[in-house]
């Protein structure tokens, strides 16, 4: 089994990187690609390419034998888009590249896409679910609808057996980004680790759409193992994430930092902010159907952000032992 992560030196990437390799069987071949990957993050096993896929030769080069399956998570993200050359080039003109590559390979890989809940946009519906249609109002948005129907239009062709995967805010990414406007979901939980003040852009009473990482890299190993058979001729779907209140945010927050926390987190509601990430409930039923997963419980999202997050774990305070534990 070969298989192409595209992104891979990335936060989510990383992730998955290390998932698959952990679950390879003697003979798989993992290429990952990316234009930069950590020092430290070199996992046996993998063979790492180094380079961007809109550069001169390097998908020519990844293709010289076919790949099984590909996992396409190279992106120019959020406001980094609004860069309208860059995030054509890498966006759009590279992930035509890779699925002409993957065409022309005539192996029909299962190729397993990263959209996201960009691609809708306010006023939405008093709930969102798989016949919402989309109106993204952004590059970024756009970008992901067009390689939606690419890869839809590709499937049904029979060149691939797609699969694009509509993710909402991924958590917990490394502190300061500054291409992400949605950063302060994950910047809040850097500063109740740390007792530090912080105001969240939207009222307690807002609610918006999060997965954790563990979750998220966990459902991309579903897509690619997921049987032909059972998919539909409908190829995207929405992941079932969270709907989750800021006031829930921060209770949670509180129960795993400590008290203080309710204190030191405050609210300045942003209307722009407001208008992009505060979202009516989302009825995931295609996705759910197919077995992908989202964090059932306020609790248990910071749970699994603390699994993949060295840094959030040690500063949190474990848990107590619910009462019918107490009784094992």
């Amino acid at each position: 089994m070969r298989t192409l992560i595209t992104g891979a030196g990335g936060f989510v990437g990383s992730e998955l990187l290390g998932l698959l390799s952990s679950r390879a069987s003697a003979g798989d071949e993992i290429v990952a690609v990316d234009i930069g990957f950590a020092q430290d993050d070199r996992r046996p096993g993998v063979v790492y390419h180094l380079g961007g896929l809109q550069e001169d030769g390097v998908i020519d080069h990844l293709f010289e034998r076919p790949f099984d399956r590909i996992v396409h998570l190279a992106t120019v993200a959020g406001v980094g888009s609004e860069n309208f050359d860059l995030g054509k080039a890498t966006n759009l003109d590279a992930t035509m590249a890779l699925l002409e590559a993957a065409r022309r390979s005539g192996t029909r890989p299962r190729f397993v896409y990263s959209s996201s809940v960009g691609i809708f946009a306010a006023p939405l519906p008093a709930v969102v679910d798989d016949a919402t249609l989309p109106v993204p109002t952004n590059s970024y948005g756009t970008h992901k609808l067009v390689a939606e129907l690419l890869l839809t239009d590709y499937t049904r062709a029979g060149f691939i057996d797609g699969l694009a995967l509509r993710f909402p805010g991924v958590i917990a990414r490394p502190q300061g980004s500054t291409t992400m406007l949605s950063a302060f979901l994950n910047d809040v939980f850097y500063a109740a680790a740390a007792g530090r003040p912080f105001l969240l852009p939207l009222a307690p009473g807002d609610a918006t759409w999060v997965m954790s990482l563990k979750l998220v890299a966990q459902n991309l190993a579903h897509a690619l193992e997921l049987p032909p058979g059972d998919l539909p001729s409908r190829r995207y779907w929405s992941l079932p994430a969270l709907h989750l209140t800021m006031s829930e945010l921060v209770e949670a927050l509180a129960e795993r930092f400590g008290s203080r926390v309710s204190e030191l987190i405050g609210f300045d509601p942003n209307h722009g902010l407001q208008q992009r990430f505060v979202f009516p409930p989302l009825v995931a039923t295609g996705a759910e159907t197919l077995g992908f997963l989202g964090d059932k419980t306020t609790q248990a999202f910071v749970e699994n952000v603390l699994s993949t997050n060295a840094t959030l774990a040690a500063a949190s305070t474990p848990l107590k032992p619910t009462e019918s534990e107490t009784r094992l």
